[in-house]
């Protein structure tokens, strides 16, 4: 207890000064009342945990480059924490910054927007911490104009074997965009709980295995009903298209939801089930923010309650990677002349 109390104290100090920075329910509820982007920087360069992020921008950036901005803080707080990690433990975040890897390969898979005004590069998001860790060529899969460039970028990487046995469109010569997300999503998650119950030799191996057990759960529960929604004739194919980890809700359970007559009765089966604790206030309407709300619920938990293991930092990680992504929904809502509060 007290050699990890000496491991783990410097990052738990750490973690909760930054947690401190982070966004309010009362800064959302400003944000919110924001009609402009000039709005929106003015009021993110006098937040405490936003305010450096602003300084290193133009005095009036464009959505995209504030955007871009909001995404990095993520890899920019990562590089942060590792400095205060052991070994093993930077081994482990190396392998949870994979999450990341996703998103750049989707986007290299995802057809590409010609009639855009502002193309960015989304390496520009990358620190220099994230471009040493990776496993992925990101110049090479910056730079890629195929499906075989996209391969050869990620032929190191745990996502070359489930993106090579993808057969690509013959008139785009890409594979389906859903098909792909689903695969490297699946490869994400087995990789990390591979390594959590294989060769993981730190602290808190629990609060880790539960909390990336709790976000493949609800990951899967969204995406029956969304099946259940407006893809029906692919549920016979749900068992192959859900995440293939079995954390709170097991193989059985899932195969009768997907099952369900309609969402409603899926969810009605979700609400009566053990795991109903973490659909509080979902219904139909609503199911695509339950796992933003879920996930974001049980690490400020783990965070408060939680001790000096590396628990505690992935849930701090993850948490900053969901404000980023409500912060850029609310940018591109303000943008778009949309109510922000209709997409947090």
């Amino acid at each position: 207890m007290i050699r990890q109390q000496m491991e783990y104290g410097a990052i738990f100090a750490k973690v909760m000064a930054m947690y401190g920075k982070m966004l309010k329910d009362d800064d959302w509820r400003r944000l919110c009342e924001c009609r402009s982007i000039a709005e929106i920087c003015k009021f993110l360069s006098s937040h405490r945990g936003w305010s450096s992020t602003m300084s290193e921008l133009p005095v009036n950036p464009t959505v995209k480059v504030l955007e871009t901005a909001v995404r990095r803080r993520v890899y920019e707080e990562s590089e942060r924490l590792s400095k205060y990690l052991v070994i093993e433990d930077k081994k482990y975040l190396r392998l949870f910054l994979c999450r990341f890897e996703y998103d750049f390969i989707l986007d290299a898979l995802k057809p590409k927007d010609t009639g855009s005004a502002e193309q960015l590069p989304k390496s520009i998001e990358l620190t220099d911490f994230m471009r040493k860790n990776s496993s992925v060529n990101l110049g090479e899969l910056e730079r890629s104009r195929s499906f075989s460039d996209v391969q050869n970028a990620v032929r190191d990487s745990i996502y070359y074997r489930p993106l090579s046995e993808l057969k690509p469109d013959a008139e785009t010569g890409m594979p389906s965009y859903r098909e792909a997300g689903v695969v490297l999503e699946n490869a994400y998650f087995k990789s990390v709980f591979a390594y959590l119950s294989g060769k993981y030799k730190g602290g808190g191996r629990k609060k880790l295995e539960e909390t990336i057990g709790l976000e493949a759960d609800l990951l899967n529960t969204v995406s029956i009903i969304r099946l259940q929604r407006s893809f029906n004739t692919s549920l016979e194919r749900a068992d192959e298209l859900l995440i293939p980890i079995s954390y709170h809700l097991k193989p059985e359970f899932l195969h009768s939801l997907s099952e369900a007559k309609s969402e409603g009765e899926a969810l009605d089966m979700l609400r009566r089930s053990p795991f109903g604790k973490h659909l509080e206030g979902a219904d139909t309407n609503n199911i695509e923010s339950l796992f933003y709300k879920s996930m974001e619920k049980f690490c400020r938990r783990l965070i408060k309650t939680g001790g000096a293991e590396l628990g505690v930092p992935q849930a701090y990680l993850i948490l900053k990677e969901l404000e980023c992504k409500k912060l850029c929904r609310v940018i591109e809502a303000v943008a778009s002349g949309i109510d922000p509060r209709n997409v947090i």
